[in-house]
């Protein structure tokens, strides 16, 4: 193996690696908020109002994750998309470059969710 392909072998490596990594934050940061929005209400009076109206900003983190976890099944079939083109010239189905980009567009949305939510969570909180 010449030192090009190796060098293209490992930036490929690396590029799944910062994929995977980019997908854990969406979920970490989106299911991190779920899981502080629950352990404060824990400590809220029942009679609180906030209770009421933390509803929508939780709602926008369980999007979010939701979100954010469909990315991982698509992360998969840009993967198999691609190895079937590469070991099946006439391959047919969907091209990895499709199953790509719905991926990244989920994991940008991920992070739309977490922000709207967080910011719909602080007014919530302010108010």
């Amino acid at each position: 193996m010449t030192f090009d392909e190796e060098h293209a072998l490992e930036t490929y490596k690396s590029l799944i690696g910062f994929g995977t990594e980019a997908l854990k934050a969406m979920q970490l940061l989106n299911g991190g908020a779920i899981v502080a929005i629950l352990a404060y209400l824990g400590q809220v009076k029942p009679e609180a109002t906030v209770a009421k109206s933390i509803g929508c900003p939780l709602m926008f983190f369980i999007i979010g994750l939701s979100i954010s976890t469909f990315a991982f099944l698509l992360a998969y079939l840009t993967q198999f998309s691609l190895f079937n083109e590469l070991v099946n010239p006439n391959y047919q189905g969907k091209r990895h470059t499709f199953w790509l980009w719905f991926a990244l567009t989920c994991i940008f949305l991920g992070l739309v969710f977490f922000c709207v939510g967080a910011w719909y969570g602080v007014m919530v909180l302010a108010s």
